[in-house]
């Protein structure tokens, strides 16, 4: 029975000691420190330790010893496995090492003369320290002077004692694994400098909080150029290393001037000057920064790799003091440089940001635009000389906005590709242009085709042919109605997905016809084996007849070409009659162009045949 009130009087405090208010947020040494001094005083023996294990150097080192009749603590002795093989065995394999003789039980003899005698221990009891299944350490109880049988309330508590210091290891490797959690959500895992979301706060503190918010700042941003070439040429591997070496030369840069830098893309770095003492100071910055893109990289084994930067600069406070995010800024800078002058410079201005906005504002108003039909097809006449008759029409698009009025294609269509709302477009005006030439001919116009333009995301779409099956048979129309243009760009591309769409169009008998054709890169013997039915010589190549030589020689090697190939020609943008005469003297049979009427409505179009 007073083994039991022993065991639990113990165990009672050894929870009063572990479980106390704010324990756990002691610092590890003091926390140490309490357990071993409260063992030794509840069990009134001599000493009282905790070692820590090290495998790698094999050795055991005291992290706290403390001696009851001193009251003091001891740090720092270090015993080493090849010195004291079974005891080591011994703390792997026992839960328990109970040496009531210490310098005779084999599992702690080897202490004799090197320990136990010097120090007047007699017996021992030592427990293993375990953590995630492995052992960590040792709680070591020594009694001096006399030897000390242990009971089991003893050891059931120096067992116990372990688990809680089992419970602090286990506490403090969660703590370093949400501190390394912490420090990857704040700073990059590869080159460790702040990420953008922590560098983000840091600039909005300082241009908001700060008690100095009219001071100079400014802050840069480097886009290395054509990074996904390293990762393609040399592997991930070398692109990271190479990263990592770059982050260093400019840690030493941003360090000495007391900046601040940030990995704030896979290829980007961005450098916050706090405090800008004149253009001089940034100026001495940029070159620095070049000076470091000059360099050759060696990245494990490849072979010297060179690095440009295009760099974007804002400087605050900025003229008009606009809100806008500075890193935002920056970005717009340095794409800028990017699209204009790869490895150059540019500064940001305000009405960059007013231009992107109204960019953003057209591109929402032009999906509205789709579902509110506010999209029309204009048409512009396709002649022929000798009689001045209108045998086809070429569809364009237009957006009849409901304020701005018609806006031109060359201001929406680029945000419709960016968009990727081309095949919708496409869709409607191949729609739309069937709709009007059926209602044309049924007023008696003698309009033998309507050409409309076919995106590339329609002609890479495996439904397209069906598609257009399904307007003729809608519209009851012949499939010689409608002609198809694309541009010469698309048949450059050796693709099987290409050549089976063209020829898929052509079993359906409708008109192909390559627009622009001139400007582009297609190959002549992929040309032949093409079902094409006619090429439309661009405006380019127009302009300058008949005066221009070099255009004479195109405008003549184009048409010899379509002639030898029994391709059907259309002159696009033709403005003068002399343009007229001479290509028509060269055999061109159709024309194209604001001498013979500009794109019209529909409505205008039955006007100008005349219905």
């Amino acid at each position: 029975m007073a083994s039991i009130e022993k065991l639990i009087r113990l165990h009672k405090s050894l929870m009063t000691v572990s479980h106390g208010q704010g324990f756990i947020e002691f610092p590890r040494i003091t926390k140490l420190k309490r357990i071993v001094k409260a063992c030794a005083k509840q069990l009134n023996v001599s000493r009282v330790s905790v070692w820590k294990l090290d495998n790698h150097r094999g050795c055991i080192t005291c992290e706290v010893l403390y001696i009851l009749d001193e009251d003091r603590y001891y740090f720092g002795v270090e015993l080493f496995e090849k010195d004291f093989p079974a005891y080591f065995r011994a703390i792997r394999e026992s839960r328990l090492i109970n040496a009531d003789n210490a310098i005779t039980d084999d599992r702690t003899c080897e202490f004799s003369e090197p320990y136990l005698i010097p120090n007047a221990i007699c017996s021992m009891l030592d427990a293993p320290i375990f953590s995630e299944g492995e052992l960590r350490g040792v709680v070591c109880l020594e009694q001096i002077d006399q030897q000390r049988s242990w009971d089991m309330a003893e050891m059931s508590y120096v067992a116990s004692l372990a688990d809680n210091i089992s419970m602090i290891n286990e506490h403090e490797l969660w703590l370093k694994d949400r501190e390394q959690l912490e420090f990857l959500e704040q700073f990059d895992g590869l080159t460790g400098l702040e990420k953008r979301n922590n560098f983000q706060k840091r600039l909005d503190y300082d241009l908001q909080d700060s008690p100095d918010p009219d001071r100079s700042r400014a802050l840069i941003l480097l886009g290395i150029d054509f990074f996904g070439a390293v990762n393609e040429t040399h592997g991930h591997k070398v692109a990271d290393q190479l990263l990592v070496e770059l982050s260093r030369q400019l840690s030493s840069i941003s360090l000495t001037h007391h900046y601040r830098l940030s990995r704030i893309g896979g290829d980007s770095f961005a450098i916050w000057i706090p405090n800008l003492r004149g253009s001089e100071e940034l100026q001495q910055l940029l070159q620095e920064l070049q000076y470091v893109a000059e360099k050759e990289f060696i990245c494990l084994d490849s072979p010297p790799i060179s690095v440009n930067f295009s760099t974007g600069v804002v400087i605050y406070p900025s003229e008009g003091d606009l809100p806008f995010d500075p890193l935002r800024c920056a970005e717009i800078a340095m794409q800028r440089t990017k699209d204009q002058s790869r490895g150059g410079v540019q500064y940001f201005s305000t009405e960059w940001m007013v231009e992107l906005e109204g960019k953003r504002t057209l591109e929402n108003e032009l999906v509205d635009a789709l579902k509110n039909q506010e999209l029309t097809a204009f048409y512009q006449p396709i002649l022929c000389p000798d009689e001045r008759k209108v045998v086809g029409l070429e569809a364009l698009v237009r957006w009849q906005h409901p304020t701005k009025g018609l806006v031109s294609p060359a201001d929406f269509l680029p945000a419709a590709k960016k968009l990727g709302l081309m095949g919708r477009i496409g869709s409607f005006m191949l729609q739309r242009a069937s709709q009007d030439i059926s209602q044309l001919q049924k007023m008696g116009g003698d309009v033998q085709w309507v050409s409309v333009n076919i995106a590339s995301e329609q002609l890479y779409d495996p439904m397209l042919a069906k598609e257009i099956e399904q307007v003729l048979s809608e519209h009851n129309l012949p499939s010689s109605a409608i002609e198809l243009e694309i541009v010469e760009e698309l048949i450059s591309q050796d693709s099987t997905l290409v050549r089976a769409q063209l020829n898929a169009m052509s079993e359906l008998g409708v008109r192909l016809a390559i627009d622009d054709f001139g400007t582009g890169y297609s190959s002549l013997s992929r040309l032949k084996h093409m079902p094409v039915t006619k090429l439309k010589i661009d405006k380019s190549f127009v302009d300058g007849l008949p005066s221009s030589e070099n255009d004479r020689c195109i405008a003549q090697s184009i048409i010899g070409l379509a002639k030898g190939l029994q391709i059907e020609l259309v002159a696009e943008g033709v403005e003068e009659k002399a343009q007229v005469d001479f290509l028509k003297d060269l055999g061109c049979e159709y024309f194209q162009g604001y001498y013979f009427a500009k794109p019209l409505p529909i409505q205008e179009v039955h006007k100008y045949l005349g219905l």
